[in-house]
């Protein structure tokens, strides 16, 4: 009788724990599985976007639940949106980026979104030993890099710059470490992702605040699900605090990402 009675009682755990209940606090949080230093589902640590999500569930008195997501190669976040918030899995999307201040998936399906916690983009970088040290310098070189078909590959285009294309940016962050550039336009979360592991900077390689074109920045937001209960303005009100605080900056820096 007793085992009976457990396998029962674990029988109604195994329902609940397969529903939403409607008396659980935690913020369940959907994040992309593979989008270091963002998110990522592997390792000791899991990314900017999840450890700004636990802060901001424990700011709003409650925990946090990582639901990752794989990002489909055809849909690709629109897709993992529509799933995430149709399933009733996530009630908050992290990590949306906006182009321009905008993002056509969120407009698409009509999704209420927070404002951006965190903003990112491209930074000048310049090769070991050579003469360029801001933009206007690196107008007047023979050999700046960019990868290709990237908004900083157009930016270069645009500006008339002697543009060299790379195929990734591991390939291009090579060609300033050999000098085979003098200089390129690098995604900063590149070179975070690269701090672990990848090519170290020598010192004075990073011209923070030479790029000002807010076509070369970024800003990530927290998609709502249709069916949440938390409102944009609270979610606001709590990533603000902790952009002022500067508990974001903190996050950021320790997974290697310059902030600017």
């Amino acid at each position: 009788m007793r085992k009976q009675l457990s396998a029962l009682a674990l029988a109604a755990v195994l329902a609940t724990a397969a529903l939403p209940a409607s008396g659980d606090d935690a913020l369940h949080t959907c994040l992309a599985a593979d989008n270091p230093p963002f998110s990522s589902m592997t390792g000791e640590r899991h990314g900017i976007d999840h450890d700004v999500m636990a802060e901001l569930a424990v700011r709003l008195g409650r925990s946090m639940a990582a639901h990752w997501v794989t990002i489909p190669n055809r849909g690709g976040l629109g897709k993992a949106l529509r799933r995430a918030f149709a399933s009733g899995e996530c009630e908050v999307f992290a990590g949306v980026p906006l182009a321009d201040g905008r993002n056509e998936d969120l407009q698409e399906q009509a999704l209420v979104s927070s404002r951006p916690y965190l903003s990112t983009g491209y930074a000048l970088v310049v090769a070991r030993g050579s003469a360029v040290r801001t933009l206007s310098d690196a107008r007047k070189a023979d050999r700046v890099g960019a990868v290709s078909a990237t908004p900083a590959d157009l930016y270069l285009f645009e500006q008339q710059m002697q543009r060299r294309p790379y195929g990734s940016n591991e390939a291009l962050l090579a060609a300033l470490s050999s000098n085979a550039i003098d200089a390129a336009l690098v995604w900063l979360p590149a070179l975070a992702r690269a701090s672990g592991g990848g090519p170290a900077l020598w010192p004075g390689a990073l011209r923070l605040g030479e790029v000002h074109d807010d076509r070369l920045r970024t800003g990530f937001v927290v998609a709502l699900s249709p069916t949440s209960t938390l409102s944009s303005a609270a979610l606001d009100r709590a990533l603000a605090a902790m952009q002022q605080d500067g508990a974001i900056v903190a996050i950021a820096e320790r997974y290697g990402l310059p902030t600017q």
